[in-house]
């Protein structure tokens, strides 16, 4: 298991070390695959109880918060260690960054899971998502439900789940890093 504190630590005494500018990038690199790497293990923890499928607010819930946590973690540490400024744009490039790193790992988390660990994953999911339809819409035929899932299944290629996959964890990681951003920013005085 991987040692939070001991990573953190590491790559502070790192950035202390340097002697330039600090750079966002190190810092959206650091936060990023830690977000990445603690969702993973979430996603592996629903994988292993069987619990992948039902999906529900928690399982959205929990990695969204471990977004929010990391992203505004980064960004303090960050303003920390520029002597306590950070500028929303500087914020905004960590946060972004950041994301962005998630959202690779989190990619490859999901192909890995629907091509090799549980390869009927998303017969199972549109099947789950059909009795979902059915069940909420009395006057919905199976002939239409079993068009919508079609209809779906175009949109499940695995090129339109990388990009679909990176661009919402941009998009999110963009808000997120403007929220923290405006709340964490304080300018150097000129």
């Amino acid at each position: 298991m991987i040692n939070l504190n001991l990573f953190l630590k590491k790559n502070y005494i790192y950035l202390k070390m340097m002697k330039s500018k600090l750079q966002t990038s190190t810092y959206a690199l650091n936060f990023g695959t830690l977000i990445g790497i603690t969702t993973v293990v979430f996603n592996l923890m629903l994988f292993f109880l069987d619990a992948h499928y039902q999906g529900g607010t928690l399982a959205s819930i929990i990695p969204l918060l471990i977004s929010v946590g990391f992203i505004n973690f980064g960004i303090f540490q960050f303003r920390k260690d520029n002597n306590g400024y950070v500028s929303l744009s500087e914020s905004l490039r960590l946060g972004v960054g950041a994301s962005l790193i998630a959202g690779i790992i989190g990619t490859l988390y999901g192909l890995l899971l629907t091509e090799f660990l549980d390869p009927q994953f998303m017969d199972k999911t549109f099947e789950i998502a059909k009795q979902k339809m059915l069940d909420s819409n009395a006057e919905l035929s199976i002939g239409d439900a079993n068009n919508a899932i079609e209809a779906s299944k175009n949109f499940a290629t695995i090129p339109i789940r990388i990009a679909g996959g990176l661009l919402a964890s941009v998009f999110l990681g963009f808000f997120i890093s403007l929220i923290g951003g405006l709340v964490l920013k304080k300018s150097k005085p000129e």
